[in-house]
């Protein structure tokens, strides 16, 4: 075989790999997106349509399993899962079950704690204490279970300052409620 033509072979190998990796790309983006519009449709309390987006984005994201790195689709996959879980008082399940990898899985879990204080903010502002309080809990615990999880930056990039933007917002949490209570004249209960 001449050069040239061991040249034009390898150069077709790349061009399909390089079509396939950007439409796994693509697809991922779509996941995204889909993850994206699902909360907002959760944050409005229509959970049935998105459980419905949350649904083609699983299955999405299934199509381009092992054949590009999702990691950011998978992590917002499991935001939007672990939001609609702590809203409805469900559990959340594991990440093979999920079908991701542990660091999307745990990423995010993480980013999941900023969801939580959008949703008990939206609460507290439609006078709903008990539910804002019971995912003020859900939260708190979530962060309190991240915590301890000490991996290098070259494991779980980015984990340790999205904890660290948790714990504030968690903090944060807890004295607006604090001053809800406090505004409503609520006591001890």
């Amino acid at each position: 075989m001449g050069m040239d033509r061991a040249i034009n072979e390898a150069t077709g190998v790349l061009l399909k790999r390089e079509g396939e990796e950007r439409r796994s790309r693509q697809a991922c983006d779509e996941v995204v997106a889909l993850c994206g519009k699902s909360m907002q449709l959760m944050h409005a309390s229509r959970m049935a349509e998105a459980k419905k987006i949350l649904d083609d984005a699983k299955r999405r994201l299934k199509k381009v399993a092992g054949k590009a790195n999702c990691t950011v689709a998978q992590q917002e996959y499991v935001e939007a899962v672990a939001l609609a879980c702590f809203m409805e008082g469900t559990r959340v399940a594991g990440y093979t079950k999920l079908g991701v990898g542990p660091d999307a899985y745990l990423l995010g879990l993480a980013d999941t704690i900023g969801e939580l204080r959008r949703e008990i903010v939206e609460h507290m502002r439609k006078d709903d204490y008990k539910t804002a309080t019971r995912l003020f809990e859900e939260m708190s615990s979530l962060y309190e279970l991240l915590l301890p999880i000490r991996l290098s930056n070259a494991v779980l990039p980015g984990f340790r300052r999205k904890l660290d933007v948790a714990r504030s917002m968690v903090e944060q949490c807890r004295r607006d409620l604090l001053m809800y209570k406090v505004s409503k004249g609520m006591g001890e209960r």
